[in-house]
């Protein structure tokens, strides 16, 4: 009997050993996109130089937030939605005559965990073409909404993929003072910042924010330009700019 117990002790163990190990791989597997294996972060300078992208546009803010950037002579970066796109056409051509990157963020905001490859190449696609026959251009950067993607997925995708280094959350923070004061609070060198032209707190407080950093030296750029600053090239598969994984990856 106690030769017995013990088998069945013994069985017990692996299998909760196994199970631990199988836990392990599948988290393992789930964060590895994160790791730098991924992601390249952009070449350090002895400038001042930050990016500003924004997602899920174009919205009713956005040509406000056109005009603010014109006045001052500032570019920046904005990452598409095409079923916006298809009904804000002209703000588009504005924006890509403004000198401003044109990127896409999917058709309809899918998450690339919970989405096949037909699924997110056709999304990515019709977004794509909608846009090159609007600007004739067609975009050469895309976003992954929420920030999520695997590399495997990335692989398979013939653009460069943008994300970010810090944001004031303003999708959570709808407050003009509190965005403001967050983005001249934490400005360095480097950062890709990301934001959203659909609320309407962040149009003014990016413009103000703008205002304050460039009394402090600082010059914003589009993405492309912050990347390549200093000659690198870039290239399909991997993801540029990405914290280190944190929570708040998953709630943008």
């Amino acid at each position: 009997m106690n030769t017995k117990k013990r088998k069945n002790k013994t069985v017990r163990i692996i299998a909760a050993v196994l199970v631990l190990l199988l836990a392990s791989a599948a988290f393992s597997f789930l964060t590895t996109p994160f790791s730098k294996n991924y992601y390249v972060e952009p070449t350090s300078s002895g400038k001042k130089q930050i990016a500003l992208t924004f997602d899920d546009g174009p919205g009713k803010y956005t040509e406000q937030l056109l005009d603010g950037l014109r006045e001052r002579n500032i570019k920046a970066s904005f990452f598409l939605m095409g079923r916006k796109v298809e009904k804000r056409q002209k703000i588009v051509k504005t924006m890509y005559d403004d000198g401003h990157l044109v990127g896409v963020h999917t058709w309809s905001h899918i998450d690339f965990f919970k989405s096949s490859k037909e699924e997110i190449h056709g999304e990515l696609d019709r977004t794509n073409d909608l846009i090159e026959s609007i600007t004739g251009e067609r975009p050469k950067f895309f976003r992954p909404p929420y920030g999520h993607y695997l590399g495997s997925q990335l692989n398979r995708i013939d653009q460069i993929a943008v994300l970010w280094s810090d944001t004031p959350r303003d999708w959570v923070h709808i407050d003009e003072d509190y965005i403001c004061n967050y983005l001249v609070k934490h400005a360095k060198d480097g950062d890709i910042i990301l934001l959203h032209d659909t609320k309407d707190a962040t149009v003014p407080a990016v413009l103000k924010a703008i205002d304050i950093l460039s009394e402090q030296g600082f010059e914003f750029v589009r993405v492309d330009e912050l990347l390549c600053r200093n000659g690198d090239k870039l290239a399909p598969g991997l993801a540029y700019r990405f914290c280190p994984y944190d929570s708040r990856a998953w709630y943008i």
